[in-house]
Order: C-alpha cells, then structure tokens, then sequence
C-alpha cells in the first residue's frame, strides 16, 4: 500500500508541475508558487486537522525543517530553469530526490527484497531520461549545481517529513507548508523573484497546482507511514513521467527518443518495486 502511494503522490506531483509550468509561462514563477500555496494551504490544514493525531514539538521541528528544504528546492529548481539551464538542472534534481532518501534508508537498516532493489536501480536513470528536456550541449553545465542542490533540497523534505511520528499523522504537513510559503516569500521580498498579485496571475491553473500539490504531499505522508522509506520516495520521485506524458497529450510537444525509453523504464521499474 504505501508503494501505490507513493505513486499516486508522483501522479500527483507530475500534473502539480505541469500546471505548475503552465503558470510559469503567463506569470513569473515565484508569484505561482506564492498564490498556489495560499489555497493549499488551508486545505492541508483543514485536512490535518480533521484527521487529527498528537504531535510534538520535535514533529514539529522537523515539518519545519522540510518545509524549508522543499523551498530550498524550488528556489534552486526555479532559479536554474529560470537560467536557461533544463538540461542539467532537471535531471540532476530529479535524481537525487530518489537517490538520497534511499541512501539514507540503507543507513538505516531497510534490506528489500533483489527484484525491489532492481527496481531502484533501474528508476533513477528512468528519471534522468525522462526529465531531460533538452539536447546536450544546448546550455551550459553550470545548471548542474542548481540541480545537485534542487534535489538535495527535495530529497531532505521526503526524510524529515518520514522521521515525524506515526501518532501525528498528517499534521506536520501544516508547519511545513508554512514554512515553504515563508522562504519562498522571503526570497521574493528580497527581490530575487518577482511577485504580482492574485489577478494577475492564470488563476484556476494556480489553483490547481496547489491543491495537486499538497494530495502529493499528503499522500506521499500516508505511504510513508505504511511502507519502506526506499521504496515509496522512489515511487514518488517518478512524477518527471507524469509531466512528459501530459507535454505530449496536452501540448502535443515532441517526445525525444531518451524520453520514451525513460518512460518504458519507468514502467519496469515501478513493476519490480511493486511485485518485490
């Protein structure tokens, strides 16, 4: 069960992007991210709550901490993106959201099962495939960086989030949404992101990537709760798929020959995390 959530928090997260980069194209970035976490975050709160748990001040550090090392992500993803440099920052993040919850899941002891661990091994390089977006050699490979500390940021929200107790149940979503917002605002106030207001901006797509947003986070919590730490971040890092799938039925872009064979990966690797 909590691998199906995880992959249902990638479904999630993919159509969250693609609407989220949808925004982007009508409004600067900074602005879809602020106004989508507005409505979401009633909405994860209201959730929290009513499922309710007892949470501490330490499950409350650590949504905290995950919520700023989300924002820390979205504010390198965005920043590399915004520089022209896709083709070294989206695959790198995307990498390392997967590789390092599972690097920290082996310190910890997990030993799934050969045919699983197969399925990891085969879902990271599915995942570069899938997001790179553009022809090597088209920009330069500075964007590695912002890439490398994108998914370092992503990755950490997916292990503090996983290390907050089973009695709080989905309540540390609330301190990290806050928190996310708050970075995310104090860059923008400092002016290295522009912000405009709720009319400016294409309103029910931003609503939408909100509310996909936190169903991913929620879901991935759940999963999480249920399953290996490996196994379900790996399932719930495979949203790049998701957002290649929907450029192509929705926008009609052209699938790169890599990008096929990482959604065929994809596949395969899921089945083998699944069935192990």
């Amino acid at each position: 069960m909590g691998i199906f959530l995880g992959g249902l928090a990638s479904l999630f997260w993919g159509v969250g992007d693609f609407l989220g980069g949808e925004g982007a194209k009508q409004a600067p970035a900074a602005s879809v991210v602020i106004w989508a976490g507005v409505f979401s975050f009633p909405v994860v709160t209201v959730v929290a709550l009513g499922i309710g748990g007892t949470v501490s001040i330490v499950d409350v550090g650590l949504g905290v901490a995950a919520g700023a090392g989300g924002a820390l992500g979205l504010v390198f993803l965005f920043a590399g993106l915004g520089k022209g440099q896709a083709a070294a920052v989206a695959p790198a993040s995307g990498a390392l959201t997967g590789i390092l919850p599972v690097g920290v899941a082996l310190l910890l002891g997990e030993r799934p099962s050969v045919l699983a661990w197969a399925g990891v091994v085969l879902a990271i390089p599915a995942i570069v495939l899938c997001s790179w977006v553009a022809e090597p050699g088209d920009v330069p490979h500075g964007g590695l960086w912002y890439g490398v500390i994108a998914g370092l940021g992503f990755g950490s929200y997916t292990i503090l989030i996983s290390m907050t107790s089973e009695t709080a149940e989905l309540l540390p979503l609330i301190p990290a949404r806050a928190a996310t917002m708050a970075v995310v605002a104090l860059v923008a106030v400092f002016g290295v992101w522009k912000v405009v207001g709720f009319a400016k901006v294409p309103k029910m797509i931003v609503i939408g990537s909100g509310l996909f947003d936190v169903g991913a986070n929620m879901t991935l919590l759940a999963g999480l709760r249920l399953g290996s730490l490996a196994l379900v971040s790996v399932s719930a890092s495979l949203f790049p798929a998701v957002t290649v799938v929907l450029a192509r039925v929705v926008n009609h872009e052209h699938l790169r020959a890599r990008q096929v064979l990482g959604l065929v990966m994809v596949l395969v690797a899921i089945t083998a995390i699944a069935l192990g």
